[in-house]
This record gives structure tokens, C-alpha cells and sequence, in this order.
């Protein structure tokens, strides 16, 4: 039995009682026998199942809490810049509202699950704000799904699914343009690991600024990276080492940027007349550089706070429109680039 599809019938008829029981008493109904609730609890339990019905039937009994979950991500989630804006956005909210703040984070995926289920079965929250991880992370889905209060940092597929997302797309292309309009001719982007929807959406941004401005598109100059300074040190490393040619990099994050930076002037290459650099984010580092970085700015602050507001407007009973948010993201030119354009 895959713990997937696993649903009330299954667990009630492993446990030998109706499925009217099972809900009843992962729902901490008191009119079921402190035995039969514990049988049914392990089984659910040991089958990694959250029911939806627990996210509908367990609304009445309130936390006052909202968690905040990092899943297993390549980022630190205490360490990285823009995450601690995302924070300050979305405690501003709670705290106006009179509710908790949990922050959960988890090194593996079977931590991850585990922390989830706590949160959903144990009723430590009232609803989740979710950053999100590998499209191939299933936790993500069962999370979403799960018939709890969400909101999704990040594109979902159903349109029913409260959301904040940052442009990345059109990030990506804004940054992509610019070099253009520079006249940068051979463009390299270091993505971040292409099983994030982030690191896709900035390929995709890459590829159709390229397309609309009718330059070629050589895959040789993309090269996967994982957001870290270090990988993006390695993948100039690379490139240098394969002897492309190039004359701009566009790095998915500035943590990136700022590793091809140091890599590119340890190989005598001069930024920007030799090579213009892009990053995205806009942390603060990227002000301290030598020359400083152009990059995209992601409004993390805004992002926390829309998203902190729609799920308390969730959870108070009132409409939320739209379900869906897209946050603009703005170009930051800096000396990295060579300037404003002409």
C-alpha cells in the first residue's frame, strides 16, 4: 500500500472500526475510547497519512499560531539574506494579529515528514506559510493538499491554492535584456539545482529574452550550479576549463554572482569590460562588491507580508483575493554591468 493513496477506508479497515471512527478520533473526538483512538493514531501514524478531514474537522480548536516551514532546501534558512526580510514581513503581520510565530526547518526529507505531521496531527499550528522545495519533494504536495490553511510561497498548479510568488521569470528576462542592451553578445546563466521551480522559471526568463531578441540559444552556456558562492566559483571554473567563449554571466542568485566574480578576476578577466555579471536577490553583499553587482531585487519583505495577511484573513473567515500573487521584481543596475544602459 503506498502511503499516497492511502485513505480513511484503508485505515479503518486495518483497525477493524467504521471510517465515521477513524475520523473521529484522529480528530481527538472524546467519544471515542482512549484505545481505539491510540490503534487508530498508529496506524495513521505508521502510514504516513494526514487526512484531509483533519485540516477541516480540527478548525474549531485554535493555536493562535502560524507556522513558517523551510523544507529541506539547499539554502540555510538562517543563514540566507533575503530569508530574514521574509521573516520580518510575516512576523509584522502575526504579531499585529495577536498570533504565534513557529519557524520549522528539516536537513533530510524524512525529517521534513515527520516535522509535518506533528504540525497537522498535533494541531501546533492554525495554518502553514510554506517555502517552497524540489518540484520531486512529495511533502510539498501532501502539505498543500492536505485540507489545512496554506499559503504557498511559490507557483502551484491548482488555481484553488492560495499563493505569493516572486517573479522569477520575469526577473530572469530583465536581467537576460539588460546584458542585451549592453551588447553582450555570448551570455552564460548559472542556474540553481533545475529540480526548483525557481532555477527553471529563471532558465525559462534566460532563454525567451534571448529568443525575443533573436539571439541563439547555446545550452553549453548554461551550467547548473546550487546557489552557494562556491558553486558559482565552480562553474566559471568549468567554462574556463571547456574554453567557452563569453562576455556576461547571468547567475541565479547573487551568492552565485559573487563566486563567478572572484573566479573571473583570479583569471585576469576584467568586470565589466571583459565580462558582465548579473546576480539576483539583491542582498546586501551585492553592494560591497568590487565593482558592485547589478542584480534583481526580490521583494521578500512584501512577499512575507501579503502572505502572512492571507492566511490570517484565512483563518479569521474573510475572502482572500486573489488566491494567486505575483510580485514584481525590478532591476538594480550597479557598476558590474557597466552601468545604466545607453
Amino acid at each position: 500500500m503506498h502511503k499516497n493513496h492511502v485513505t480513511l477506508k484503508d485505515i479503518a479497515r486495518i483497525a477493524g472500526v467504521s471510517t465515521a471512527t477513524v475520523s473521529l478520533a484522529l480528530a481527538g473526538d472524546p467519544r471515542v475510547n482512549v484505545k481505539t483512538r491510540r490503534q487508530v493514531e498508529e496506524i495513521a501514524r505508521r502510514l504516513k497519512y494526514v487526512p484531509n478531514e483533519i485540516g477541516r474537522s480540527l478548525r474549531a480548536r485554535k493555536a493562535e499560531t502560524i507556522a513558517l516551514i523551510f523544507p529541506n532546501t539547499p539554502h540555510n534558512a538562517f543563514s540566507h539574506p533575503y530569508f530574514v526580510q521574509l521573516l520580518e514581513g510575516i512576523t509584522e503581520v502575526v504579531v499585529r494579529h495577536s498570533f504565534h510565530l513557529l519557524v520549522s526547518t528539516s536537513p533530510t526529507e524524512s525529517d521534513e515528514a515527520a516535522s509535518y505531521d506533528k504540525i497537522l496531527r498535533n494541531r501546533r499550528a492554525d495554518g502553514i506559510i510554506l517555502w517552497p522545495s524540489s518540484i520531486k519533494d512529495d511533502n510539498i504536495s501532501r502539505i498543500v493538499e492536505s485540507g489545512f490553511p496554506v499559503v504557498y510561497l511559490g507557483k502551484w498548479h491548482r488555481g484553488d491554492v492560495l499563493t505569493v510568488e516572486r517573479d522569477d521569470f520575469g526577473g530572469a528576462y530583465m536581467a537576460t535584456e539588460h546584458l542585451i542592451r549592453k551588447g553582450r553578445k555570448r551570455i552564460a546563466h548559472i542556474t540553481g539545482p533545475l529540480d526548483f521551480q525557481v532555477s527553471i522559471e529563471r532558465l525559462e526568463g534566460y532563454k525567451k529574452a534571448l529568443l525575443d531578441r533573436g539571439m541563439p540559444y547555446d545550452p553549453d552556456l548554461v551550467v547548473e550550479a546550487d546557489f552557494t558562492m562556491e558553486s558559482g566559483h565552480d562553474a566559471i571554473v568549468r567554462m574556463q576549463k571547456a574554453g567557452l567563449e563569453y562576455d556576461a554571466v547571468f547567475a541565479g542568485n547573487d551568492r552565485m554572482a559573487i563566486g563567478a566574480m572572484k573566479a573571473l578576476q583570479s583569471f585576469g578577466r576584467r568586470i565589466p569590460e571583459d565580462v558582465a555579471v548579473v546576480g539576483c536577490d539583491n542582498i546586501e553583499m551585492a553592494t560591497m562588491t568590487i565593482p558592485a553587482l547589478t542584480t534583481i531585487h526580490q521583494p521578500m519583505r512584501e512577499i512575507g507580508t501579503i502572505a502572512a495577511e492571507k492566511l490570517i484573513r484565512t483563518l479569521t473567515g474573510q475572502p482572500v483575493e486573489p488566491k494567486q500573487t505575483v510580485v514584481p521584481a525590478e532591476l538594480v543596475v550597479r557598476e558590474s554591468c557597466g552601468g545604466e544602459d545607453r
